[in-house]
């Protein structure tokens, strides 16, 4: 199976992972403003839960991606979803949405300079805008999957922090999610070697364990976590 066939698989599978979604958006949504760029939106699996905002922009640098957005939520988007790369040439017209929020989820690890993708980032924010970002942590458990998918590292609050803030970030908050959920990575994907995501043990995770998960971890905070999640604000 190739890169990108293996890529539209992965979020096809996540897409039936209602409940983990929901739990993420509860997680993010205290974050997220009404003006919204959103880089490497897929194929929509979030961008379903913003349509509620003053203006959402979905952007992925996957052509079929940004195809099937326009033909899913074309209208249900105040703007066209774009072509976009964050770590590439940006069109300085995109500022002049005023974006208040960025949400990027699972997509800086795709990035091979991720410091350049967080200063364009950075870049197209308003004063006092905010990042919304969710990334994979912990490289002991990067594996088959991540390989697969095009991950170039998984992080930890030690790696991630200083790289938003030398892109210019003041980091409000950070904090890891989804504790349970890093045996059955490890497990797919350091011993078992999977190389892709198993859509039967998605739908057991996401039925059975994550509204148990969210409960938990609502009531004590994890130390570690499959992902983690930073918020970075521009300074006036």
């Amino acid at each position: 199976m190739s890169y990108d066939q293996i890529l539209i698989s992965d979020l096809e599978i996540m897409a039936g992972a209602k409940n983990y979604r929901g739990w993420m958006y509860r997680r993010l949504a205290p974050y997220i403003g009404k003006r919204v760029l959103e880089i490497g939106s897929g194929i929509g699996n979030f961008t379903k839960l913003l349509l509620d905002r003053d203006l959402v922009v979905a952007t992925d640098n996957y052509q079929p991606c940004v195809d099937y957005l326009s033909s899913q939520l074309g209208e249900k988007l105040k703007a066209p979803p774009i072509l976009l790369d964050a770590a590439g040439e940006i069109d300085p017209e995109l500022k002049q949405h005023k974006f208040d929020t960025i949400v990027c989820l699972n997509v800086l690890e795709h990035i091979e300079d991720d410091l350049r993708a967080l200063e364009q980032m950075h870049g197209l924010l308003v004063p006092n805008g905010q990042l919304v970002l969710l990334v994979p942590a912990f490289q002991f458990l990067h594996g088959s999957v991540d390989r697969a998918l095009g991950h170039y590292r998984r992080y930890t609050r030690k790696d991630l922090l200083p790289t938003m803030q030398r892109a210019g970030f003041l980091v409000d908050r950070s904090f890891y999610m989804n504790v349970i959920g890093m045996a059955g990575w490890f497990w797919n994907n350091r011993i078992i070697k999977r190389t892709e995501e198993s859509e039967k043990l998605i739908r057991i995770f996401d039925r059975y364990v994550a509204p148990v998960a969210e409960l938990a971890e609502r009531l004590v905070p994890p130390p570690t976590g499959l992902s983690l999640i930073a918020i970075g604000r521009k300074e006036q």
